[in-house]
């Protein structure tokens, strides 16, 4: 039996984003249950940041295929014909700070508006990765005859891993089809223009549909298909995406520092204010105020600043927020094991349907979390499970309260449970997948429901 499974994804090492972890991990450790991963993705990323080291720290099973990805917008056509580098990478300042170039609308002319409307609009369909995945499907079908690889996992967003997926499908491979978010579901992951939102629509039921077998990153996307398409497919599998026990420092290795909340990632703009103003109603009894307890944010520095500032400027937190820019996966590892806990602070109406990055990271550490959350919610139910959710309800004087208690040690946590908290580790994660594969190579395409 072949016991190779290619990945596709455009989103893999050596950047260094959350999209990426998903399909990484599963290749960094697959090798451990006894397959090769052969990874298809880009030849080119033109949005985020990069960590050598990732790749350096892959097995040497890992193969890494990159496919041509011509971005469709003016910088991607210039770059190709062999104009200068001016991926986001390429542009950073020499201090490590990207510019910003978010431009106020009043300050974008007519011109740019028209282009921006025809790059999302007409050049972007279904999305930005449709050239890589015209190239993919190519390289897929070759790696699929000359390697005799049976298995494709595609990992999406972008919608384009599944176009990819499904016609490496059609070449006779069996599909595995994941979700780390449920695509055509929100605004925010979806197009506000009507026919490619449609588009969209129509490649998730497909997937649905034919896939051999649909994995989600969370419990609520199956409810969520449910309701939108009814009973499509196979059933599909909750798999949490783990945190990588090897990249956590000992206890030793952390030195001495001052306490401190940690977020980290994008600090997205409809955020709720109940957290940082939970904060401030902290921070303003002495008790709390002398332990020197901050908030410390640690993602792409630009976008954090430009939208907490503000707030810290308006609930007058000068002095108790940090900014770290983006770091390498070890060193966010290292900052969250020496924190008092991990911050999850979406909201109490939003992102219902998610678990976050990092707040599975806290789980498999065992490290608590404070969260604004809404009840019920994805995130709030992991948290519940693995014992591990301090939550700022109620009220706001009854939220800073909650937070208060909590910096001084008044509000106690049972112990973790610790099966749950192993569910969302590298190892569960890998493993899951591991008995997936194996199931499919057995059954052959009888396990198609």
């Amino acid at each position: 039996m072949n016991r190779s499974v290619l990945i596709v994804t455009p989103f893999f090492a050596p950047q260094n984003h959350a999209a990426v972890f998903r399909a990484y991990k599963l290749a960094k450790y697959l090798p451990q249950f006894g397959w090769k991963p052969i990874v298809l993705t880009v030849d080119t990323q033109y949005e985020f940041n990069e960590d050598a080291a990732l790749l350096a720290n892959l097995p040497g099973q890992v193969e890494v295929i990159r496919a041509r990805y011509i971005e469709p917008t003016l910088r991607g056509v210039r770059m190709a014909l062999g104009g200068r580098n001016r991926t986001f990478k390429a542009t950073r300042s020499g201090n490590g700070v990207g510019k910003n170039t978010h431009a106020t609308a009043s300050h974008i002319s007519s011109a740019k508006k028209a282009y921006q409307s025809l790059v999302v609009n007409w050049l972007q369909v279904p999305d930005a990765y449709w050239t890589w995945a015209n190239a993919a499907i190519i390289v897929g079908k070759r790696l699929l005859r000359d390697r005799g690889i049976s298995i494709v996992f595609t990992t999406a967003p972008p919608f384009s891993s599944f176009v990819v997926g499904k016609a490496l499908q059609n070449a006779g491979a069996k599909w595995i089809a994941d979700f780390r978010d449920p695509l055509a579901y929100t605004q925010r992951l979806s197009s506000d223009t009507a026919h490619i939102y449609q588009q969209q629509r129509n490649i998730v039921i497909r997937t649905l549909e034919n896939a051999h077998a649909v994995t989600l990153a969370a419990s609520s996307f199956q409810s969520i298909y449910c309701d939108m398409f009814g009973k499509r497919g196979v059933d599909p599998v909750f798999i949490p995406t783990g945190m990588d026990a090897d990249l956590v420092p000992a206890v030793d290795d952390l030195g001495q520092q001052r306490p401190y909340l940690m977020f980290a990632g994008e600090y997205l703009s409809d955020y709720d204010t109940a957290f940082l103003e939970a904060f401030e109603c902290a921070i303003k009894q002495p008790e709390v105020e002398q332990t020197g307890i901050k908030l410390l944010i640690v993602g792409t520095l630009e976008l954090n600043r430009t939208r907490v500032m503000p707030l810290i400027d308006k609930l007058k937190l000068q002095g108790h927020v940090e900014f770290l820019d983006q770091r390498p996966q070890r060193e966010v590892y290292k900052l969250l094991k020496g924190a008092r806990a991990g911050v999850v602070i979406p909201g109490t109406h939003a992102y219902w349907w998610t678990t976050f990055a990092k707040m599975t990271d806290c789980i498999g550490m065992r490290k608590p979390v404070v969260a604004v959350v809404p009840d019920p919610s994805e995130a709030r139910t992991a948290l519940t499970r693995s014992r591990l959710g301090i939550f700022l309800d109620g009220s706001p004087i009854n939220r800073g309260k909650i937070l208060t208690d909590f910096l001084l040690g008044k509000y106690k946590l049972p112990l973790p449970d610790e099966d749950e908290c192993e569910r969302y580790t590298a190892h569960h994660q890998v493993k899951s997948f591991a008995e997936l594969f194996e199931s499919l190579s057995d059954r052959g395409l009888g396990y198609k429901q």
